[in-house]
Formats: C-alpha cells, sequence, structure tokens
C-alpha cells in the first residue's frame, strides 16, 4: 500500500518526490516569541480589557471621592489581571518547554535501504514508504510497520507510559488495538532496546504519534485561563 519494495525500499528519485510532497520528518515549532510579547499578549483578551477600563474608572473615582485610605477595589482588579496574566504565560511556556522537549527526543540519523543500497541519512529526510532498518540502541526515527523483527524490542514510556520494553513482531493484528497493543508497529522517538528489524514508514514529522502528542501542547495554549472561565 506504500508504494515500496520490501527488500529494495524506495528509488532516490521517489524518496526525493516523496520528500517534496510530505514535508521534512520533524516536529513543527513556531517562531520563536520574545517573553515580554508573550507576557503584553495576555492582555489583549476582551475581557482583561474591560476590567482594565473599570479599574481605571475605580481608581479615578477613589481620586475624587478618597472614602478609604486606598483603593481597594481598582487593586482588587489590578491583582485579578495581573494573576491571570501571569497564569497565562506560564501555560503557554509549558507548552513550547514539551514541545522543545519532545524535538530533542528525535533521532539525528536513519538507517534506511534505498535502491537496495544500506545508507545512513539525516532522519528528517525519512519519508513514508522509507525502508528502515532498526538495531538495538537505536532512536526510531519515524513510524513504520514492521516486516522484518529478530527479538526486537522497543522502550515506548514516552509514548504509553508501558516502564518495560515491548517485544515487537510482524503478526497481523486480529482488529482494533490500542497504541500499547500494535506490537507490529514501532514509533518515532522511542528506542529499539534489543534485537533489529526493519520497517516500512508509515507517518513522518506532526503526523507520526509523537507529533499528535506536539500537536495536543501547542492547542494547550488556546485554553481558557480560570478568569476567562
Amino acid at each position: 500500500t506504500m508504494g515500496v519494495d520490501a527488500r529494495r525500499g524506495l528509488s532516490e528519485a521517489e524518496a526525493c518526490a516523496r520528500l517534496e510532497r510530505h514535508g521534512l520528518n520533524e516536529l513543527a515549532v513556531d517562531k520563536p516569541v520574545p517573553g515580554w510579547r508573550k507576557f503584553l499578549a495576555q492582555f489583549e483578551d476582551m475581557l482583561v480589557i474591560l476590567l482594565l477600563i473599570a479599574t481605571a474608572i475605580s481608581a479615578g473615582l477613589w481620586l475624587i471621592d478618597r472614602e478609604t485610605a486606598l483603593p481597594y477595589e481598582a487593586l482588587a482588579i489590578s491583582g485579578i489581571v495581573l494573576l491571570n496574566a501571569i497564569l497565562g504565560y506560564v501555560q503557554e511556556s509549558r507548552a513550547e518547554s514539551a514541545v522543545a522537549a519532545l524535538r530533542q527526543m528525535t533521532a539525528a540519523q536513519a538507517k534506511v535501504i534505498r535502491n537496495g543500497e544500506h545508507q545512513i541519512v539525516p532522519a528528517t529526510e525519512i519519508v513514508p514508504g522509507d525502508l528502515i532498518r532498526i538495531e538495538e540502541g537505536d532512536m526510531i526515527p519515524a513510524d513504520g510497520r514492521l516486516v522484518h523483527s529478530t527479538a526486537l524490542q522497543t522502550a515506548e514510556a514516552a509514548l504509553t507510559g508501558e516502564s518495560l520494553p515491548v517485544s515487537k513482531d510482524i503478526d497481523p493484528l486480529a482488529g482494533e488495538a490500542g497504541l500499547g497493543d500494535r506490537r507490529n508497529m514501532v514509533y518515532s522517538g522511542t528506542v529499539a532496546t534489543y534485537g533489529r528489524g526493519q520497517a516500512i514508514v508509515t507517518a513522518t514529522g506532526m503526523q507520526t504519534e509523537m507529533g499528535r502528542i506536539a500537536g495536543m501542547l501547542k492547542d494547550t495554549r488556546e485554553e481558557a485561563t480560570p478568569l476567562q472561565k
């Protein structure tokens, strides 16, 4: 189904064409934004703007009346707005840090078979349909369906939370299976702890299981803060 010879792999021309079509095998990252701009962006919400206007009005009325020693109402609203901004800023920073950590878990190089020849290429150039070789100690560069396995085991704690190595084989699954039960699949960012194997790449970049996690982490910055709720 991937249009690849399970023994010779893709041709160089086909690999280049697929790279052009699917893009680099890497997790997408937004252009870095200075911390001060991210913090100021927390005050762009309409609710926050209304509260700032209410703060200004409250402070102005206090200056006129001076009924209390301090403008307690204005100070309380200002404190709420500031706390909301801090929470929003921290929420975004945590999401960005988590995505950066995932990017560090990706492989730098990958072992592939192209035109029947064993090659080592940058992991970012792996494409769907590539025939990758996996050996003990290798970080797997992309999601793939195993076509050969010799006592292969992988550590998938980063994806499934399973602390023990998972044995892999090429047998078809009987039906629908959860991520941790797909014994004939290997995943980007996991590590081969024992044995060796070969797999045909089924997903790269943000289409991998690791990419989906990165996408969900990036989406957390759109969540409403407690004040907005």
